[in-house]
């Protein structure tokens, strides 16, 4: 039988908290049943955090400004598990008042890949545990190919899982609107390269398939969602965003709600779902939204 595990998203954090850790999180999500957190672990996002860590928006992370973002733990809980969601790319006005450009995620780059390798192990050395799950996204370099991207991920497995004692976590990919992975004959190729370059890492990693962004390209391109939706490989999806443009889904939204979980039902293996909510108090309502369908497919 499909085992389903939810994931508490990434909340936005009351004043001077910036990024918190693992702890907080852990506490609000065991009594939603979540079995994963899911904590940032992108660059400089935001001019708040320009201003503390004196990095300029959309640059990557060092030592001294994971610890002006983060919350150590001096225990984590055996059953505590986390995703680290990596930089999405996206521009960000910075300090200066000026749009900067979206981080240019350079999977094609050896160079580039180890400093990314490094910031993400920095940051789970310092949260207390190595996570279970990295979840990453294509970005928009036209130079990098659906193999390069497939490569990165068996390379970011390879490095973390030896860094952490042999512990490898799971690689996961989320289409993202205007990027390099954004539709469903997209996310098709994607899984096909995967299959074909990393075989042993598609066994167990895949896509993260965000239903919001895909039904948004769907819209802006003027195509058929519900094409893209049959598109996308279920042997290739281990984990799903559900959400409405980051707020809690209805079954009155303009997304065919009905459609999507139909494909879920045909997931053939476990799978998680992330209820990706920017606000505490919603979480627990899409969890419900989700139950629903998943019980009456």
């Amino acid at each position: 039988m499909v085992k389903i595990s939810y994931v508490f998203p990434s909340m936005r954090q009351g004043p001077g908290q910036f990024r918190s850790g693992l702890l907080t999180r852990y506490e609000e999500a065991v009594p939603l049943g979540c079995r994963y957190l899911e904590v940032p672990a992108n660059g400089v996002r935001n001019i708040k955090e320009e201003k503390q860590t004196g990095i300029c928006v959309c640059e990557m992370l060092t030592g001294d400004a994971i610890e002006k973002l983060y919350t150590p733990a001096d225990t984590v809980p055996d059953d505590l598990e986390y995703i680290l969601h990596t930089d999405p790319s996206f521009h960000q006005r910075g300090l200066d008042g000026v749009t900067h450009p979206a981080a240019d995620l350079r999977w094609h780059d050896g160079d580039w890949l180890q400093r990314f390798c490094e910031m993400q192990i920095a940051i789970s050395e310092y949260l207390g545990a190595p996570a279970s799950i990295i979840e990453i996204h294509p970005g928009s370099n036209r130079s990098v190919s659906m193999k390069d991207i497939a490569r990165a991920m068996q390379k970011i497995r390879q490095v973390y899982g030896d860094h952490f004692g042999g512990v490898a976590p799971r690689i996961v990919l989320e289409n993202r609107t205007g990027s390099l992975i954004e539709n469903g004959r997209q996310l098709r190729e994607f899984w096909m390269a995967m299959q074909e370059h990393t075989p042993e890492l598609a066994r167990e990693s895949g896509i993260v398939l965000d239903f919001s962004a895909l039904f948004s390209t769907a819209g802006k391109r003027n195509d058929s969602f519900e094409d893209y939706l049959t598109a996308v490989p279920v042997e290739g999806i281990v984990g799903l965003h559900v959400h409405t443009r980051h707020q809690a889904p209805s079954a009155d939204d303009a997304l065919p709600w009905d459609v999507v979980f139909e494909k879920v039902a045909a997931i053939p293996h476990d799978f998680f779902i992330n209820p990706e909510i920017h606000h505490k108090n919603k979480v627990g309502e899409t969890i419900a939204f989700c139950e629903r369908y998943l019980n009456s497919k």
